[in-house]
């Protein structure tokens, strides 16, 4: 009775804690070969990090805990944190993007529990869609997955929603200055759950006098609406509806140039996923989605009515069959895509060629097998195919094999090795890259060969100071090859017959870096410090953009802290401080007016760099009353707390008779907020 006590012992802490120390008094019966414990005492560090790290760089984060790290304007936005991970490239205020090893925004997964989204940003990258506390945990990877049915060259982030049904409700509020969100977790049944999610904002109401650009007014509002419907309709069969809409709305009256301007963006996503497990080694995924993305820029000024239109839909099936070791699935797509397709009036009309509407499919089968040849030794070989048919009816048959091999040892910890060649037949590109979504998606043919790349990195992790520490490192290369970027500007759908193919560029691209991260797993004080170093390299076949330079996202150098500190049931502390190589930009050489066109000479491409980037966020949470059942309490946040002086960009900036180039900070040296939330459990 007392060895099935201890098992069941050890069982629990194997689950909840940290291996830990036992002691025991013991006392000698008769016999020297039978001993009668009298006495056991357990002591264990307590895992209080919310992030669970693999190997190979892959980082499991519990959002519940996100409320403890720094707001903006009241919102704990994932794709900020995320942005803070080992690997990733920060980016500026007017910079919507996620960079994961240096690739681009568009090589990345973003997805709702694996469907992906193409527009995932609101405020110019200040916010994401993503309302946290509709979700349960939050995936990162540094490859994204064979099983992603878009295809993907970079990372993986995945929201994931809940996959069980509480025993009561639940949900929280939080009210700010600028928005206001809630979300209710609401059993129907012993079986059935529906979570529901709205955030909507309002901060023209309050920071009207704060949204100046160039000394005009611009106006803004978003707004994001989640519903999950789980449903468990036996203990084998579990279905899941998915729906999420946003919406974002900008106006920009320039009165003195008599002119106004406004974009319109947003996402819908709708899917159904059902499981049937057949035993504990054994289930059957199948998911089944509708996504699709729009954005619309609109132009007026007195003789002159501009619009520039694109959008994507994405119709998709996906199948996984997990049975022990095999991981079998299938994927099928078919997209929609409209690339900008510019409209002007005006009294000497040009003639643009419209951008006609491309239809392509995805076709993919893939396969993956866990194998342990020891205790200590993990192969994973795994081949995805697939058949992509252009908007010209080619077809395209995509390989895309990949090996992991994990190593684990007692005392230097685990080793991870990772290749992987992947394909991507789509691409995203625009005139410009500071967070407005007027950039578009197109696919391959027409346009270009679909996307390759070739992966390798090496990656370690290690677990030391009896549990509460852990370091890991990576180094990783890939090569990239028929790359796309755009090679024009907004001036030349005004001065120039406009063909989409003539602006695009065509080059192929070098990643490479190494990152290292010390973590604090366990205490009242938890996070983590990194430093990672990495280049982003592009070479383009067009002959003003010569040679091998950097992507506009490249930040070699990035040094990242992020801690929380739980004082006591009342008070906690969060802060994350970042420092970072500034992004780099091409200079115009000179610029001149010739029969009332601009005519600009760039210089070398990228070969100029930005200050650079520094900035302290910090948190305050104050649980006003903190129960089992529910708390409710106030925020307090300070985004860029030491007022950093950031260069974004440069821009020009025409008067009558001169122009200037001038760089361009963000529209407050320093932004505070306060919010109060409350939470029942």
């Amino acid at each position: 009775m007392i060895n099935k006590k201890l098992a069941l012992s050890s069982f629990i802490l194997g689950i909840y804690l940290l291996p830990c120390r036992v002691y025991a008094e013991a006392l000698v019966a008769d016999s020297d070969s039978t001993r009668q414990l009298h006495h056991v005492e357990v002591s264990a560090q307590r895992y209080t990090s919310p992030l669970r790290v693999r190997a190979d760089g892959t980082r499991k984060w519990q959002l519940s805990s996100l409320h403890s790290l720094p707001k903006i304007l009241g919102n704990t936005d994932p794709l900020h944190v995320a942005e803070l991970l080992p690997g990733v490239q920060t980016t500026s205020e007017y910079d919507a993007g996620l960079h994961i090893q240096g690739c681009d925004n568009a090589h990345n997964e973003v997805s709702l529990d694996g469907t992906p989204l193409y527009g995932v940003q609101h405020l110019m990258g200040f916010f994401s869609v993503f309302n946290a506390a509709h979700f349960q945990t939050m995936t990162y990877a540094p490859s994204a997955s064979l099983e992603s049915s878009s295809n993907r060259l970079g990372g993986l982030l995945r929201m994931e929603s809940m996959d069980s049904v509480p025993s009561r409700a639940t949900g929280e509020i939080s009210v700010g200055p600028m928005s206001s969100q809630g979300t209710l977790r609401l059993p129907l049944g012993p079986r059935t759950l529906l979570v529901a999610s709205a955030r909507e904002a309002y901060m023209n109401l309050f920071y009207s006098r704060w949204l100046n650009f160039d000394d005009e007014q611009l106006r803004y509002s978003f707004g994001d609406y989640n519903l999950t419907l789980l449903h468990q309709a036996t203990p084998r069969d579990v279905l899941r509806l998915n729906f999420y809409g946003g919406h974002d709305y900008v106006s920009y009256d320039m009165g003195l140039y008599q002119s106004d301007g406004t974009l319109k963006w947003g996402n819908q996503l709708l899917s159904m996923d059902y499981r049937h497990t057949f035993h504990e080694d054994a289930d059957l995924s199948q998911t089944v989605s509708y996504v699709r993305y729009g954005n619309s820029l609109h132009l007026q000024e007195q003789e002159i009515d501009f619009s520039l239109p694109s959008h994507i839909t994405d119709i998709g099936y996906r199948g996984l069959l997990r049975w022990g070791p095999w991981r079998l699935g299938v994927n099928i797509s078919s997209q929609f895509i409209q690339p900008q397709s510019p409209d002007l009036q005006m009294e000497n009309r040009l003639n643009y060629e419209p951008a006609q509407l491309q239809r392509v499919q995805q076709y993919s089968i893939h396969g993956e097998y866990y194998w342990q040849p020891t205790d200590r030794l993990t192969v994973r070989p795994a081949l995805k195919t697939t058949c992509y048919v252009d908007d010209q009816y080619a077809v395209h048959f995509l390989p895309s094999p990949s090996l992991t091999i994990d190593w684990q040892t007692p005392h230097i910890g685990t080793f991870c090795f990772h290749y992987a060649w992947q394909h991507q037949p789509l691409f995203q590109t625009g005139f410009t890259t500071i967070g407005l979504p007027v950039e578009f998606w197109l696919a391959a043919g027409k346009y270009g060969k679909p996307q390759e790349a070739q992966h390798v990195s090496l990656s370690h992790e290690i677990i030391f100071g009896r549990g509460r520490w852990s370091f890991s490192s990576s180094l990783y290369f890939k090569y990239l090859s028929h790359q796309i970027e755009y090679g024009g500007n907004v001036l030349d759908f005004l001065y120039t017959n406009y063909e989409l193919s003539q602006e695009l560029l065509h080059g192929q691209g070098y990643n490479y870096g190494f990152n290292v991260t010390l973590t604090r797993r366990t205490g009242s004080i938890t996070g983590w410090l990194s430093y990672s170093y990495g280049r982003s390299l592009r070479r383009f076949s067009d002959a003003r953009y010569t040679g091998l330079y950097p992507s506009n996202h490249e930040r070699p150098h990035e040094f990242n802290a992020v801690g929380s500190w739980r004082l006591n049931p009342h008070w906690s502390l969060g802060a994350s401080y970042v420092r970072c190589s500034g992004t780099p930009f091409t200079a115009p050489e000179y610029i001149f007016l010739l029969n009332h066109s601009f005519i600009i000479q760039q210089g070398e491409r990228n070969a100029h760099r930005l200050s650079p980037y520094r900035r302290l966020d910090i948190s305050v949470n104050y649980d006003i009353h903190r129960t089992s059942r529910m708390e409710h309490g106030i925020n307090f946040s300070i985004y860029n707390a030491t007022a950093a002086n950031n260069q974004l960009y440069y821009h020009l900036r025409f008067y009558e008779n001169t122009f200037a180039y001038r760089s361009k900070g963000f529209l407050l040296d320093w932004l505070p907020s306060v919010n109060y939330y409350i939470k029942w459990k």
